[in-house]
Formats: C-alpha cells, structure tokens, sequence
C-alpha cells in the first residue's frame, strides 16, 4: 500500500517534470558558460582595443602628449625605485653602475620625446657637474635639432594664424624644404616683395626681391607644451620630496623660461630690443648685428619673419680664415657682446650655441668680419639689484676683496667656500682666501681608509644640500647667466682660446661697475679720506690683476705656438683653467667636465 504524501498524482508529476527541465536547462547553461581561459583572453583584447583606440587618439588627436608624459612619469618611478633600493651602503661597489642605468633611461626618454624635453634636458645639463659622471656624459650630447615635420602640417599652421591664408599668398615665393629644424620650430627660406621708401617717407615706386627667413612653430608644441611642463615639475617635486634636494623652485623658473621659448612674439620683441642696445653701443654698434624682424609681413605667436642672412658658425675656424678673418678677431667681439649684455646692458642672451652665432663678411667692408645673433627666445632681464651686485663681484674678484664676495654670496645665500664660489662666478681658478691644509695633510699622515662611492656621494649630497639651503634667496638668473658663460667659454676653447675671455670680461664689468656709481659716488666728499683711497687702491689692484692675467694668457699662446702640431700644442688658455678649475672642484667632491659644453 502506498503511503499518502497529501499530494494528487498528477500534481506530483508535474512537478517532476518541472524539476527535470530545469537539470536540463541548468546542464546546457553549464555547457554554453565561457571557461576561464576565454574570459581572460577576451578581458586581455577588449583592454588591449582601448587601450590601442586611446593611444591612436592620443597620437593624433593631442600629438602624444599623454603617452609622452606616462613615458616620462614611468621611467621617473623606475629611477626612483632603482636609487631607493640600490643606493646603500651594501650595494657600494654597484653605485656606478646604477648612475649609468639611471643617467642612460634620463637620456632616452629625453631624446624619444622630443620636444621639450630637449630643452629640459639642457636645463639638465647645467647642473650635471653636481652629479656623478655618467650624468655628465648622458647629457653632454642633447642637442636642439629635430626631423622636420611635413609641409602640408606647416602651411596648416600658417593658414591657422594668418586668418586662412596659405603662404603664396603672403610671400612671394616659399620653400617647401625647411633649411633648419630644432625641437621646437622649423625654419623656410621665402622671398617678399619689398618697396623702396624715400626720405619723405613715401613710396618711391622703386621694388625688390628680399630673402627672409620664415620660422614655423611645429604644430605639435601647441599641444604638447603644458602638459611637458606639468610632468617636468612634477618630477622635479618629486625628487625634491624623496631625496631631500631642492628642486622645484628652480625647476618652476626654468618651466617659465621654456613656456616664454614658444611665444614668437616674445622672441621678436627680444630681437628688437637687443638691436637698439646694439645701436646704443659704439664699441659693438658695427661688429654685430641682429637680423630685421618683419612683423607687417608675418607675426604670431608660432610664425616669425626676420632677414634672412647667410654666414658660417662661429666654430668653424677654416670657413673663418677662408673668408681671410682670424679667429681671434671674431671671438673678441663675441665674448665683448656677452659682457655688454651681462655688465652693461642687463639684458642676456642665453642659448649663444654655435648655431645660433654666425660669422659673415661685413656689408658695407667686406674686409671686415661680422657676427650674427640668431634665436632669440631665451634671454634673462637681469633686474637692477642683481646686476649692480654681479658686476661689483667681478670687481671684488679682481680686487680681493674678500669681505664684499661673502657679503654678496650672504645675500644670495650661497653657503659655499669662498675660493670655489670665486672659481665658479668666473669659470677660472680663484684664490681669494688661503685654504687650511693641514686637516687634509693630517688624513695623508694617518693612512685613513679611502671612502666608498656611497660615502663620498652622500657626502657630497649633504654638501649640495648645504649649499641650496637657502635657495629661495639664491637669485634665479644665475642659472641662465651661468649657462651663457659656460657656453661662451667653451666656444673660446673649441677654437684654440684664441681671446683672452677673462680679461675681456673684466674690463665690460668695470665699465658696468663704474656705470653703476652716480657721479658724485666715488668722490673724496661722498666716500670720505679712507673709502676715496680704498677706491683709488682697487683701481690699480684691479689694473694689476687684468695685466697679470694678460700675461698668463699670452705665455699660453706662446706655447701653443712653440708645440704647434703637436698635441700639446693643442691645448689652449681654456683647456688649461678648465683643467685646474676641475682640480679644485674635485677637492669639494664636485665632478667638473673639462670638455666644452655647449648647452
């Protein structure tokens, strides 16, 4: 007998039926339910598509400046991690080692991005002589050139800010084929149709063919210039924040500068301005000249048009002397015309790389020889205060005036020795204060163990630290002028140190020194019996510090002459204070760079 379960017979077939296609339905569900090997290989192809579709759009939507920031903000967290677990004391004998990996992943990021970062890279490069070698090598070579970027991509640019206009329809002819490309713009050779203009100032029906040069913004600057310079501080702040090194204020500064790099209508305005100091300078008025800016035919923010003149770089001694000039003469003139912009002007020129200074028969004198500035996008304004103080150092340096040269670098707030700070302001060898060996002499004598890598870099990073720990006293345009003098240093010593640099210098900065001083300032009533013969006294020390360096400089030729053709005889003036400047650099733990340096 079956049991009674409450349940109708046909109720309880149902209900099995019921249960048996939901197993079935469950089984085909389990059937058809992707594996886990199709879920990841379909996760790994939707995220790779977008992330494919993201950068295709970054690449032409916004020229790569995401990816070239992530590329950047990775290798800035790689560095970082690589010196945070392997710059110790039990790694020591592997430290050059990671300087190499690190310094070598700077540098490819900086030359695979472009851009920018060329010119970061050379903000970079002015302070490599703080850093361990292969940082010096790694940015000894960063230079401002570039493939050049299509036409059709230009005359979309020109048409951009020419309100549509193509360029045959501003100049009378243009060239499709740039003669020169850098990081940032590109240069066209065209010709504009010109009108002779009589002494009443009317046109005289009189017309002529003129070549000009035509410089181009790369249309990708645009878009890439906030976000490099965004990543650039970032990481700058970062290395700040990890290492206890200050950074970021100076690295805000050199963002302004580069950002000012971009605005054409900045670097006309500097053109022009640098003429009319030209033309306000007898001395320079006719030795150096600074092409005419057209900006009625064409002036933006990314197009400029200025005379198109032809010369030789200023390093090109055979084309010099083939053009029957020495290169003495035209480097007399070019360390003259950096002086006047540092001690007289206040105005600087900070990019004088070789590209950018060019040597050419004069006009009106073929006979004589002429420089040309090119680029004028990076120069500093030296503000009043800070040239009055920069030239009275150049003077206290030459007059060894101790107390004045620890004032001045009290007030900028340079904790440095005062010999090296000397050494340092005017790229020589200065010995203004006799420095105590016998601590050194002591070490000798008891055989003390010669310190690690790691140690004598922490040193050094300690010593750094010291030295910027007021840095936001420390006057920025140092920076800027620091990198001119290097430049103009090493452009002297890439052609033999034909001129005496220093002496030159000097003498522009006792002129800006004098020209400092109201009249009635260095008079016996103004100055009274002891500060009128103090002034008296510094002007023939200085006198006899200019002659004693004039003969030190020609002793060098000298023997250049007497061990010409050989490899002594290679070595000039520059050469020999670039080797006794590393000498005492290296006695501070500083590493300096004997070759020249060209930003």
């Amino acid at each position: 007998m079956f049991r009674s379960t409450g349940v109708s017979p046909l109720r309880l077939a149902r209900r099995r039926w019921q249960s048996n296609t939901a197993n079935v339905e469950t089984q085909a569900v389990r059937r058809t339910k992707p594996s886990r090997l199709y879920r990841t290989g379909r996760f790994v192809l939707v995220t790779g598509g977008v992330g494919v579709a993201a950068w295709q759009a970054d690449e032409r939507l916004n020229a790569a400046a995401i990816t070239r920031s992530a590329r950047a903000l990775a290798m800035g967290l790689i560095c970082t991690l690589d010196y945070k677990w392997n710059f110790n004391p039990e790694n020591a004998a592997d430290i050059e080692h990671m300087h190499e990996r690190v310094a070598r992943r700077f540098h490819q990021t900086i030359v695979t991005n472009q851009g920018l970062w060329i010119k970061a890279g050379q903000a970079l490069g002015l302070q490599a002589a703080l850093l361990p070698k292969p940082y010096r090598t790694a940015f000894s070579d960063i230079f401002d050139d570039a493939p050049t970027v299509p036409y059709a991509e230009i005359e979309n640019v020109i048409k951009q800010d020419m309100n549509g206009k193509k360029p045959e329809e501003i100049f009378s002819t243009f060239e499709h084929v740039a003669v020169n490309s850098a990081s940032i713009a590109q240069v066209h050779k065209a010709t504009v149709k010109r009108a002779e203009i009589g002494k009443d100032g009317k046109p005289t029906g009189k017309t002529w063919m003129e070549d000009v040069a035509v410089k181009i913004q790369k249309p990708a600057i645009r878009k890439q210039v906030e976000w490099d310079l965004w990543c650039y501080r970032f990481l700058s702040g970062l290395a700040e924040k990890l290492f206890d090194m200050p950074t970021i204020h100076r690295a805000d500064y050199v963002s302004e500068q580069m950002r000012l790099e971009t605005n054409f209508l900045h670097e006309a305005h500097n053109a022009q301005k640098c003429a009319a100091f030209l033309a306000d300078t007898p001395e320079l008025r006719d030795k150096v000249y600074v092409p005419k800016v057209y900006p009625e035919v064409a002036g933006t923010e990314r197009v400029m048009v200025m005379e198109y003149v032809k010369g030789c770089k200023i390093t090109d001694k055979e084309k010099i002397e083939a053009m029957g000039f020495t290169p003495k003469e035209v480097m007399d003139t070019m360390i003259a015309t950096m002086s006047a912009m540092t001690f007289k002007w206040g105005f600087v020129h900070c990019d004088p790389h070789p590209g950018n200074i060019l040597v050419r028969p004069h006009p009106s004198d073929p006979k004589k020889p002429q420089v040309v500035l090119l680029d004028h996008g990076l120069y500093q304004d030296l503000p009043d205060k800070f040239r009055r103080e920069y030239t009275s150092l150049w003077k206290s340096l030459f007059t060894v005036d101790t107390a004045e040269i620890q004032r001045i670098a009290g007030e900028w707030g340079i904790n440095l020795d005062v010999n090296l700070f000397a050494s340092a302001i005017t790229l020589r060898p200065f010995q203004v204060e006799k420095k105590d060996d016998s601590s050194l002499e002591a070490a000798k004598d008891a055989n003390v163990k010669p310190k690690t890598d790691y140690e004598l870099q922490v040193e050094l990073k300690e010593r750094i630290r010291n030295m910027l720990e007021n840095e936001q006293k420390i006057p920025r345009e140092l920076i800027f002028v620091g990198r001119a003098q290097r430049i103009t240093q090493s452009l002297n010593q890439i052609v033999g140190s034909p001129s005496p640099r220093l002496n030159i210098s000097a003498h522009w900065a006792r002129k800006g020194w004098r020209e400092n001083l109201s009249p009635g300032e260095r008079t016996l009533w103004a100055r009274g019996p002891k500060g009128w013969l103090q002034d008296r006294s510094d002007s023939v020390i200085y006198g006899f510090a200019l002659l004693a360096l004039d003969l030190s400089f020609w002793s060098s030729r000298v023997r250049q002459w007497w061990y010409r053709g050989s490899e002594k005889g290679k070595q000039g003036w520059e050469d020999d204070l670039n080797k006794k400047f590393a000498g005492i650099a290296e006695s501070y733990g500083i590493a300096w760079d004997e070759d020249p340096f060209l930003g």
